[in-house]
């Protein structure tokens, strides 16, 4: 970007704080960070100001570009359409692995601020179908999706957090509304690589997905196959189960781990890949693959053995659906095609 910038035009508060004494606490995510005067958050974007909690990070912009809504990963959502995808700088996790640590770890990253109202009217003029907040981590960004999401309502375009999903009850209720479809992250379902890799917690996260869920909210999750750490197929089967218990409807993205930030295990092996890639259509729906172009785990394909949708790349061929409905069988698919 070329623009630099370290505060906003405007102080904008931070809606969810607790003064406690002479200090503030952050409500917003599970890290509860309390803070005195000129502290700043564990994601780097809320600083205490003449005693209010501020969101410094509102509508500074890390990263901005048009893209497939496959890459995010989406493949259910809207498929063969474009979004705008945005970033801030900056993540509420710090996990070992991450592919985006550049953006999302490094805090002195330059940024350029632009307002909820110029970024829709950037939507409008790519003729994109709203806004993706990803690379970073949108929840630490809570107050500029929140007012973003809303004039994107306004003007029937989609609002999508591809998420981490670490983040407390109260505010994600608050984004619901304004929230059209998530891809959560899910990095494990052993609380162990959450505490000792990613600076988390399991059980967070998991509230977030089944909260998401239960809204009636269009959910994908992602699931990074990360050498020596999710490359064990009982652990693999135990995620899967716990998806599929929740919702076997629920697509998943199993994807490729490659060496990145501080982790430097080879890359994920392909044959664990297959593995886990069939185990997981044993017991789910929709299951992807991400990070490999090798025209295995792209397409859609119905119960009745129907294509969908078949993708070369991000070239999309929409050709056994009719809306969500299967041209084959008739069944009803879980896909969001048009916007309600």
């Amino acid at each position: 970007m070329s623009q630099e910038s370290s505060e906003p035009q405007t102080l904008i508060r931070s809606e969810f704080q607790k003064k406690i004494g002479s200090k503030i606490k952050c409500e917003i995510c599970p890290h509860l960070c309390t803070l005195q005067e000129k502290e700043i958050g564990n994601c780097g974007g809320r600083e205490v100001i003449s005693g209010e909690l501020i969101a410094t990070n509102y509508g500074q912009i890390s990263s901005l570009q048009l893209d497939p809504i496959e890459k995010k990963p989406l493949y259910n959502f809207f498929p063969g359409s474009e979004i705008l995808s945005v970033g801030p700088n900056g993540c509420s996790l710090s996990c070992a692995w991450c592919l985006n640590w550049k953006i999302s770890q490094a805090k002195q990253l330059p940024t350029r601020m632009i307002l909820p109202d110029d970024l829709v009217g950037m939507v409008e003029a790519l003729d994109g179908i709203g806004v993706a907040y990803t690379y970073g981590e949108p929840l630490i960004w809570f107050e500029f999706v929140q007012d973003v999401g809303k004039i994107l309502h306004e003007r029937g375009l989609v609002n999508i957090l591809l998420s981490n999903g670490y983040i407390n009850e109260a505010p994600l209720k608050k984004l619901l509304p304004i929230t059209d479809a998530f891809n959560i992250d899910l990095k494990s379902v052993d609380d162990c690589c959450y505490t000792n890799f990613c600076g988390g917690k399991l059980e967070d996260v998991q509230r977030t997905i089944k909260i998401v869920h239960d809204a009636g909210k269009h959910l994908e999750l992602t699931h990074l196959l990360v050498s020596d750490v999710s490359t064990d197929l009982r652990k693999t089967e135990e995620l899967i189960n716990w998806i599929a218990n929740i919702d076997p409807s629920i697509p998943l993205h199993l994807s490729k781990y490659f060496p990145a930030n501080r982790f430097d295990k080879p890359a994920t092996d392909m044959q664990f890949i297959s593995d886990a890639f069939e185990l997981a259509k044993s017991k789910l729906d929709w299951v992807y693959i991400s990070n490999i172009w090798n025209g295995t785990g792209d397409n859609s394909v119905c119960k009745c053995g129907n294509l969908l949708v078949e993708r070369t790349g991000y070239d999309i061929d929409i050709k056994g659906m009719d809306a969500n409905i299967c041209k084959a069988c008739g069944a009803e698919l879980n896909f969001v095609v048009d916007m309600k």
